[in-house]
């Protein structure tokens, strides 16, 4: 089950083939070939909703960081962790994580855990040295490093196969929200913006695919950061001379919170 709003966009022809190999690959690892959950334990039975994945779970952008992972109380999980009937949260997403970290976030995770969100893909491709190489370097330079991430795309959707397969024998009855990234820029002209933004787009397609594989809602967020972009009179990212550089700021992550609320009722 996917939750989508947005418009299927152009793509290059390498970009559509790199896309149609990967999508491929989603459904070539088996749910079987990964091993069990964690065993359970006292500590860890009553966490009803868990948080995975890399810095955009985590909150960075919302500031008032609780702990090295830059946790974020801004962060839409913990904004999720606030509503009425959700209880028993653990908040495990950390900075800097990729596909493979998030396997390792998953202990805390139980066959009564209802529901997880996990936002990840982005570190596997390099995303944030892709922009900052399309937004300070010349085009060349861009362009090396759009290649150098478009070929991780298939080796990243054997990885995302594994992880969501991980998920689900952690956490089996849970519902499981997978999200996107938002596009960086707003109808860019400079052929360096755009190139970004077609390779968060490419990597936002990858995740659904892989999330509809495993069965998992995905939630666009494209759509709801529309005209907020880095460009726009209205930003919710940060921009590049920030610290936080390209994550989402406060109202942003409220938007996270509310298009994934919107997805699971």
């Amino acid at each position: 089950m996917t939750m989508s709003s947005r418009t299927r966009r152009p793509m290059s022809i390498l970009g559509a083939t790199l896309l149609t190999l990967a999508i491929a690959l989603v459904g070539a690892v088996p749910a079987q070939a990964v091993p069990g959950g964690p065993t359970q334990t006292a500590a860890t039975s009553k966490v009803a909703y868990a948080a995975l994945g890399d810095s955009y779970a985590a909150g960075v952008g919302g500031g008032g960081y609780l702990d090295t992972c830059l946790t974020s109380p801004a962060g839409y999980p913990s904004l999720l962790s606030a509503d009425p009937g959700v209880n028993h949260e653990a908040l495990l997403a950390c900075t800097g994580a990729t596909t493979a970290d998030v396997t390792t976030q998953l202990s805390a995770l139980t066959r009564q855990t209802k529901l997880v969100t996990v936002t990840v893909g982005a570190n596997d491709l390099g995303l944030d040295v892709l922009a900052t190489a399309c937004l300070t370097r010349t085009i060349e330079e861009c362009l090396a490093a759009v290649a150098v991430a478009q070929a991780r795309f298939p080796q990243l959707a054997v990885d995302l196969a594994t992880t969501f397969a991980s998920i689900r024998a952690a956490a089996p009855k849970a519902t499981v929200v997978v999200t996107g990234y938002p596009l960086l820029f707003e109808s860019p002209t400079d052929p360096r913006k755009l190139a970004v933004n077609q390779g968060i787009a490419l990597l936002n397609d990858l995740i659904e695919a892989s999330a509809a594989a495993a069965g998992f809602l995905f939630v666009d967020v494209e759509s709801a950061f529309a005209g907020h972009g880095l460009d726009s009179a209205d930003p919710w990212i940060h921009d590049i001379f920030s610290a936080e550089a390209f994550h989402p700021t406060i109202a942003g992550y409220q938007a996270y919170a509310e298009a994934i609320r919107a997805a699971i009722g």
